[in-house]
C-alpha cells in the first residue's frame, strides 16, 4: 500500500526544521497552512495526516474515510475529538515531553522579566534617548525584587512543571504545587485557594481538560497576592481572560505573562493585546516551546510515530 500523508501546516515549524524521509512507500504533501474551509480537500485521499496545530473537527472526520492515522505534532491533544477517533479506528498519536526544557526555561524567563522588568528598563532608557533628556544616574520606575526566597506555587505536575521547579530551587525559590486529582501528599501540595494564597509567583503548566477551563477566574486573582505575578505557558482557556483583565486593571495582582491566549492565532482586536501597552503584562505568541532543539526533536518524534503505525515497529 502506498500511503498519502498530508502535513498541514508547515509554518507551524521554522524553515530550519528538517523533515526526514519516511522510510516507507508513500506520496507526501504539505501545506504551509490548511484553513478549516479547506482541509477535507486537502485531506480527500490522504490516509495519514500531520498536523502542529490545525484542529480537526467531527464533522470534517465524517467525511475523510480513508483517514487511519492522525500525527499530532505537539503535546496536547485537545485539537481532535479523541472519542470520535477511537469510534473511527483511526490512530491518533501525539509527542509528550519534548518540550520539557524549552517551556520551563520560558517560564522561567517570564518570571524574571516580571520580577526584574529588565525589558521594562532598557524600554525607559529608549525613551528617554528618543526624548533627547539628560540620563538619570538611576531609576525606580519599575521596582526591582529578587526570586531568592520568594514562593512559586505551581499549578500542575508533569515534566514542565517538574523542570520549573528543580530551576526555581536552584535559584532558592520555594516551590509548593497543586495537585488537582490528589495523587500526592505532603506539605508541597496545596489546594487551590491556599497555594494563591501564599504564592510570589503563580505558574499555570497544566493542560486543558473540562475541569481545568478557566480555573482561574476572579475569585482565584482576588485570592493572590496583590504583588503576586502569574504565567502561563499552558493553555489560554485555563484562564478567565475577562476576570484576568479586571484583575490587572484593578491592581488585584502585579503582572501576568501569557505565552498562550484562548483564541490562537492572536488577532489585533484582541482586548489582553491593548491592555499590554498600558499594564503589567507579557504576552509572547505561543513561542514557549519553540526552541531549535525542540522544534526538531518534535517533528522527528512526530513523524517516527508515523512509522510506528506503517511498519509496526
Amino acid at each position: 500500500m502506498i500511503h498519502d500523508v498530508v502535513f498541514l501546516d508547515r509554518d507551524g515549524f521554522a524553515q530550519s526544521v528538517l523533515i526526514k524521509e519516511l522510510p516507507f512507500a508513500h506520496r507526501w504533501t504539505s501545506y504551509g497552512y490548511t484553513a478549516p474551509e479547506t482541509l477535507v480537500a486537502r485531506l480527500a485521499h490522504a490516509t495519514i495526516a500531520v498536523t502542529a496545530g490545525v484542529p480537526l473537527s467531527v464533522q470534517q472526520l465524517e467525511q475523510l474515510p480513508a483517514l487511519q492515522m492522525i500525527s499530532l505534532a505537539m503535546t496536547g491533544t485537545d485539537v481532535v475529538d479523541l472519542d470520535y477517533c477511537r469510534e473511527r479506528g483511526i490512530e491518533v498519536s501525539n509527542v509528550p515531553g519534548y518540550g520539557t526544557h524549552a517551556v520551563a526555561e520560558h517560564a522561567l524567563g517570564m518570571i524574571f522579566e516580571l520580577m526584574r522588568n529588565v525589558g521594562r528598563y532598557h524600554q525607559l532608557l529608549m525613551r528617554v534617548r528618543e526624548q533627547g533628556k539628560a540620563l538619570q544616574s538611576t531609576y525606580f520606575d519599575h521596582p526591582i525584587r529578587d526570586l531568592r526566597g520568594k514562593v512559586l506555587g505551581i499549578i500542575g505536575h508533569g515534566p514542565i512543571a517538574l523542570r520549573l521547579a528543580e530551576l526555581a530551587t536552584r535559584l532558592e525559590m520555594q516551590v509548593l504545587f497543586h495537585d488537582r486529582d490528589g495523587h500526592y501528599q505532603g506539605e508541597r501540595y496545596l489546594p487551590l485557594e491556599a497555594l494563591l494564597k501564599c504564592s510570589d509567583v503563580v505558574s499555570i503548566n497544566c493542560p486543558l481538560t473540562p475541569q481545568t477551563r478557566h480555573l482561574i477566574g476572579r475569585q482565584q486573582l482576588q485570592w493572590m497576592k496583590r504583588d503576586a505575578v502569574l504565567i502561563n505557558t499552558a493553555r489560554g482557556a485555563v484562564i478567565n481572560e475577562p476576570d484576568l483583565i479586571w484583575a490587572l486593571q484593578h491592581g488585584e495582582i502585579a503582572g501576568a505573562a501569557l505565552d498562550v491566549v484562548t483564541h490562537e492565532p492572536i488577532t489585533l482586536d484582541e482586548p489582553l493585546l491593548h491592555l499590554a501597552a498600558t499594564h503589567n503584562l507579557i504576552l509572547n505568541p505561543h513561542i514557549a516551546w519553540s526552541s531549535a532543539e525542540a522544534m526538531q526533536g518534535l517533528m522527528d518524534a512526530a513523524l517516527e510515530n508515523v512509522t510506528r503505525f506503517v511498519t509496526g515497529r
